[in-house]
């Protein structure tokens, strides 16, 4: 038996032997750890997530289940040691959500295909483990994308999988449910001791939550945590031929900026940090040098702040915004 869930060896993915998606590489995945998967699209993330469910063939290689090769565990063992939650939501009318979710039992089921209490109390603390079980009883059609979206990682719980594969769960979510989702997933992956892997094109999100990230490229397969990904800059690769950056000194991704004019900035504290950003925003140079044609200094005012704008030596205007701030930079 391995000491990882899922082991990758060699592995190649595609439909051409002749035109792999990407070279081969091998990967293991640890129990207890939450896995984003990343990469542009097309590069087969979720080619990837279909070899290991053992719905598609890789082109060469082998992926482990426990230790076993997967073409030797049957359909219905592969149901029991993965579950998968794909991007279609579930949106059937007249479907109760405890009942949808207890649907995740049946690869567990004896010949009398009928749940008992052991199952509906897994079901049950399923849907209390993802915060919907005040929604048992609630047609799953009419709930909202984010409960819906938990309904379905209730369903991957109740099939009691020490595996989880989910191909862009948070699609579809605004931004505080995109967070939330991540966050139960990361808690699942640690308190239950599951190993969670999801496909995603939120890489901010995913940096903040995830134990490794798992990163597809042309060039090749990248993996770490994404804090060591990102202090060896191998972002850069992923964003090649795009407009975005990604800043290692603060961990963000930004749009690429051609900045010309210099300004000087004065102040402290998160004033001046978002004076920064805005002026950054719109392509100046922030500076603290003095020799600068324009000056911004934000001050403390009673509760509140105020902006000057100097020109060389001169003050050309006050404001009490950074939209108004923001107005009279464009206008420079």
């Amino acid at each position: 038996m391995s000491n990882h869930p899922i082991s990758i060896s060699n592995i190649l993915l595609g439909y051409n032997p002749l035109n792999p998606l990407l070279p081969g590489f091998s990967v293991d995945a640890p129990k207890g750890e939450i896995i984003a998967l990343v990469g542009r699209n097309g590069i087969g993330k979720s080619t990837l997530i279909r070899t290991i469910i053992g719905e598609q063939m890789p082109l060469n290689g082998t992926v482990c289940l426990n230790g076993v090769p997967l073409k030797h565990w049957s359909r219905r063992q592969r149901a029991r040691l993965i579950a998968y939650v794909p991007s279609e939501q579930v949106r059937i009318p007249n479907l109760f959500i405890r009942d949808f979710v207890a649907l995740a039992r049946f690869p567990h089921l004896g010949w009398s295909k009928s749940l008992g209490s052991n199952d509906w109390d897994l079901v049950d603390q399923s849907l209390m483990l993802v915060g919907i079980d005040h929604l048992a009883n609630r047609d799953i059609s009419t709930v909202s994308d984010g409960e819906r979206q938990r309904a379905m990682i209730a369903f991957a719980l109740a099939q009691n999988s020490d595996i989880i594969l989910l191909d862009e769960p948070t699609a579809f979510l605004d931004l505080p449910n995109k967070y939330e989702v991540v966050r139960l997933l990361s808690n699942l992956a640690r308190n239950q001791q599951k190993t969670i892997i999801y496909s995603t094109h939120d890489l901010q999100g995913a940096i903040s939550e995830v134990d490794t990230l798992w990163m597809m490229l042309e060039s090749g397969f990248v993996y770490g945590a994404p804090e060591d990904i990102a202090f060896s800059n191998k972002f850069a690769k992923l964003l090649e031929k795009s407009e975005l950056t990604f800043d290692t000194k603060t961990g963000l991704f930004n749009n690429q900026r051609e900045h010309t004019k210099p300004i000087t900035l004065e102040g402290q504290g998160n004033a001046l940090f978002w004076t920064k950003r805005l002026v950054e925003r719109l392509g100046f140079v922030s500076t603290e040098q003095a020799n600068t044609e324009y000056r911004v200094c934000c001050k403390p005012l009673n509760s509140a702040y105020i902006w000057e704008v100097y020109q060389h030596s001169a003050l050309i205007s006050k404001v009490n915004t950074l939209t108004e701030l923001g107005v009279l930079l464009r206008k420079l």
